[in-house]
């Protein structure tokens, strides 16, 4: 796995990602695409996905367990917004799946 590069995966992810369904937060969907993208590199250290250089480590990566933990993080990061959890989930899930599309174009994950 080469480097993971976050900008080019946020410009990527937020090129390509359905912007519709998340009009009540189209204002600050950049911000959280990148909060997003923060906890999912922490995830992957943790989980030895990427070493401490950022690049490919011994670990294999979970979606289920990175989407619970990017969820969890970014809810515990933003307690004020329980209103907003489930169109967050929704923005979660769209990242996912485009985070997943990236990796795989970029060669940095398994098809």
């Amino acid at each position: 796995m080469q480097g993971f590069d976050a900008q080019s995966a946020k410009q990527y992810i937020l090129r390509h990602m359905d912007k519709r369904p998340f009009r009540s937060l189209a204002n600050r969907l950049e911000e959280i695409v990148d909060d997003f993208i923060t906890y999912d590199l922490h995830f992957m250290r943790l989980t030895g996905v990427l070493d401490e250089d950022g690049l490919q480590g011994p670990g294999a990566y979970d979606d289920d367990e990175a989407f619970e933990y990017i969820y969890d993080a970014w809810l515990s990061d933003h307690p004020q917004e329980t209103d907003e959890d489930m169109a967050v989930a929704a923005v979660l899930n769209a990242y996912m799946q485009w985070q997943e599309r990236y990796l795989i174009l970029s060669g940095l994950a398994d098809v």
